[in-house]
């Protein structure tokens, strides 16, 4: 059931990020009401790290218990199993899941300052096919290029991924394209897909793909699930299902 229910409360999100580009309906009660029965299923809470939060101890004040006391979350076990992303510090705003049978453990706390970043990727090409090629290997292929367009295939490019304060997401490439040279060039980089938003849910990271429809409106076409390896000041490591991917920050703002 819960596949099915993520793509909504996604849908439902990514229509408020395009805010006023189209006109409210009939069905509006109906969508924040699928809304709040889509945040029931995400187990995530959200808060602020307090004084006194150590490497066993997360001392939690939830965005929802404003001017009560701050919780206290047991996570030796997320530190030892790794689960613990981003630097805990005093006064900044993290993801937490807790434990299914125990509330007062924490199984995931993500650092919400450390995510919401601009992180860039590098990524290296393959021969790109074209007519004539079939019937050989690739290693077949690239044994009979010159050495200069075999030297191509290690160049790198830079993909920058964007995450944003208001959800908002993006994926682009540092390098300007030009479609022509790109479909005539003998090395192809991995097709970048475009972004609309990022949201966490039970402990992964939810982006979801958009695309321009015939009246030239945003609207979501899917979602990339990716579970968090690893995230620091200097790396972010995602494992998406097309295989893991090293994040680094960008060195200036994009």
């Amino acid at each position: 059931m819960k596949k099915f229910i993520i793509p909504l409360i996604l849908t439902s999100l990514l229509t408020m990020a395009c805010g006023g580009q189209q006109e409210k309906t009939d069905n509006e009660a109906q969508e924040n009401d699928t809304v709040a029965l889509v945040l029931e299923g995400d187990s995530t809470i959200y808060g602020l790290v307090c004084e006194g939060s150590t490497d066993t101890l997360l001392i939690f004040l939830s965005n929802d218990k404003v001017g009560e006391d701050p919780d206290t979350l047991n996570i030796l076990n997320a530190t030892r199993k790794h689960t613990i992303f981003g630097h805990l510090k005093t006064g900044d705003d993290v993801a937490v899941v807790r434990n299914g049978k125990d509330s007062t453990v924490a199984d995931i706390v993500i650092s919400m300052k450390n995510l919401r970043s601009t992180w860039c990727l590098q990524v290296l090409p393959t021969l790109h096919l074209h007519a004539g090629m079939d019937g050989k290997t690739e290693k077949q292929m690239i044994a009979n290029l010159p050495d200069s367009i075999r030297q191509q295939l290690t160049v790198p490019r830079e993909y920058v991924l964007g995450l944003g304060n208001d959800h908002s997401a993006y994926l682009r490439s540092t390098v300007t394209e030009n479609r022509q040279q790109e479909e005539e060039s003998v090395v192809a980089y991995p097709k970048m897909k475009h972004y609309g938003m990022w949201y966490l849910y039970n402990g992964k990271l939810l982006l979801t793909q958009v695309q321009l429809d015939t009246l030239g409106n945003v609207v979501p076409i899917g979602i990339d699930t990716a579970q968090f390896v690893m995230m620091n000041r200097d790396t972010l490591i995602l494992k998406f299902n097309d295989g893991t991917k090293h994040f680094y920050p960008a060195k200036t703002a994009q």
